[in-house]
C-alpha cells in the first residue's frame, strides 16, 4: 500500500531526477543523466499524443529551459557540453534553427536509449558471472547453506569484508595532505627543471640563429625569436599557464597578449597599446559585425576581439584571422597592381621620351641659333649673322636681315 509523503509540497513543481541506470550509462555524469530523464519525460508526452512514432521530436528547446528544469545544478556551458555528448552517443538528434535567434529542435531516439540500457544490464550480468552463486543471496552447493562471507545474505547491512582492511586515505586525512605536499614539491621541482631546460634550449637556438646571421623577426613592436605562426604552446597554456608565460616572454619579449602568442596568433597584435591589433584583423571583425547587423565601429571591433580572447574561442578567432589574411592578400595584390601600372606608365614615358627630347633639342637649337644670329646682327657683324643662318638653314628674314637693314648697316 502506497502512502503520501510526510512532507507537503506545493503541486506542479519541477524536479531534477537522476536515475541510476542513466547515471551509470553516462559514466557517472549526473548532469547528462538528468538531461536524459528530461528527454524521457518529453518523449512520453509526445508518444501519448502519437504512439506510432518511435523517435519523437520534442520541439525547440532553449538552453534556458534546460537550466530551469535542472534547478540550477548546471551552467549554460555545462548543459551545452552534455547535449553534445548525448548527440555523440546517439541518444538524441538535433536540428539547427531555421532562423537566427531561435532554439534548436530535439529528437529523442527512444530505441537507441533502450538498447543501450539493455546492453548495460547484460554487461552487468556478465560481469557478475553465471557461476557466482553468492549474487543476490543464492545458496551454495554445500548442503544449501548460505555463504558466510555473503554479508547481506546473513543479515549484515553492508558489503564490508570480514577481514579488517587498512583505512582509506580521505581528503581530510593529515597523512594524505603531507603526501600531497611532498608530491607537489616533487612535481614543482620537475616543472622548474623542465622550464630551465626549455629556456636553455630556446637561448641556445636564439644564439645559433644570431651566429648564422639570422636576425629576429620584427612585427610591430615585438621581436620574435621564431616565426610567430609556428609557436604552439596551447596545451601548456591550459595545463601550466605560468610556465607557458615564462617561455613566451623569452620568445616574444614585450608582447602584451601572450595568450595569442601561445596559440600561434601573436603577429595579429602589433602594439604598443593593449588593443592595438592588426588593421586587417580589425577590418575583418568589422565586416563580421556588419554582416550580423551589429555596430561596427573601431571600438566595437576591438571589443569583439577582446571578447573572443576572454572566452578563449580560438576557433572563431582563427576564422577571423583567416579573413584578415585574405584582406591583407587582396590589399597586397591591389598595391602590386598599382605599382605595375605606375611602372608601365614610366616605361611608356621612357620609351616616348627620346623622340620628344630630340624634337625638343632641335627646336631649342634652332631658337638658340636665331638668337645668336640676331645678336651678331645687332652688333653689325652681318657676315657672322649670315654664316650662322646658312649653317643652321635659317632664312635671312627669320634672323631679321632684310635688304634695307643690310644697306643701312653697310652704310
Amino acid at each position: 500500500m502506497s502512502r503520501e509523503s510526510c512532507i507537503t509540497h506545493r503541486p506542479k513543481q519541477a524536479m531534477a531526477i537522476v536515475r541510476q541506470d542513466y547515471y551509470e550509462l553516462m559514466d557517472k555524469d549526473a548532469c547528462a543523466a538528468a538531461l536524459l530523464n528530461i528527454f524521457e519525460y518529453w518523449a512520453n508526452a509526445a508518444l501519448a499524443a502519437d504512439a506510432i512514432v518511435e523517435r519523437p521530436w520534442v520541439g525547440a528547446r532553449p538552453i534556458r529551459e534546460f537550466e530551469q528544469m535542472l534547478l540550477g545544478i548546471a551552467t549554460d556551458k555545462q548543459i551545452r557540453k552534455r547535449l553534445a555528448l548525448l548527440e555523440a552517443r546517439g541518444f538524441i538528434q538535433t536540428k539547427a534553427p531555421v532562423k537566427r535567434g531561435l532554439a534548436r529542435e530535439y529528437r529523442v531516439l527512444v530505441p537507441e536509449i533502450q538498447r543501450a540500457l539493455v546492453g548495460q544490464m547484460t554487461d552487468l550480468e556478465t560481469a557478475r558471472g553465471s557461476n557466482d552463486l553468492c549474487s543476490f543471496g543464492q545458496m551454495t552447493h554445500d548442503g544449501g547453506l548460505y555463504r558466510l562471507n555473503d554479508r547481506p545474505t546473513v543479515g549484515q547491512m553492508t558489503y564490508a569484508p570480514a577481514v579488517k582492511q587498512p583505512p582509506t586515505l580521505r581528503s581530510n586525512d593529515r597523512a594524505l595532505k603531507n603526501k600531497s605536499q611532498e608530491f607537489r614539491k616533487e612535481s614543482l621541482k620537475e616543472a622548474h627543471l623542465v622550464l630551465a631546460d626549455a629556456s636553455q634550449d630556446a637561448f641556445e637556438r636564439a644564439s645559433a640563429e644570431q651566429a648564422e646571421g639570422r636576425s629576429p623577426i620584427q612585427i610591430g613592436v615585438v621581436r620574435y625569436a621564431q616565426p610567430p605562426e609556428t609557436i604552439d604552446f596551447a596545451e601548456l597554456w591550459v595545463t601550466n599557464p605560468g610556465m607557458a608565460k615564462t617561455q613566451l616572454r623569452f620568445i616574444a619579449p614585450g608582447h602584451r597578449r601572450l595568450e595569442m602568442v601561445a596559440h600561434g596568433f601573436g603577429h595579429w597584435w602589433v602594439g604598443p597599446g593593449l588593443n592595438d591589433f592588426d588593421e586587417f584583423l580589425i577590418k575583418a571583425c568589422q565586416n563580421r559585425k556588419r554582416k550580423l547587423q551589429q555596430p561596427d565601429s573601431l571600438g566595437d571591433a576591438k571589443t569583439f576581439i577582446n571578447n573572443l580572447l576572454r572566452a578563449e574561442d580560438w576557433g572563431n578567432f582563427s576564422l577571423r584571422c583567416e579573413e584578415a589574411q585574405a584582406l591583407s592578400d587582396s590589399s597586397g595584390k591591389l598595391r602590386q597592381r598599382v605599382s605595375n601600372t605606375k611602372k608601365s606608365t614610366q616605361v611608356a614615358a621612357a620609351m616616348a621620351s627620346p623622340a620628344n627630347a630630340l624634337e625638343r633639342s632641335k627646336a631649342e637649337q634652332r631658337a638658340a641659333s636665331v638668337g645668336l644670329a640676331k645678336f651678331k646682327l645687332s652688333q653689325g657683324d652681318i657676315a657672322r649673322a649670315k654664316e650662322i643662318a646658312d649653317l643652321c638653314s635659317l632664312s635671312y628674314v627669320e634672323i631679321g636681315l632684310t635688304a634695307d637693314i643690310e644697306s643701312n648697316l653697310a652704310a
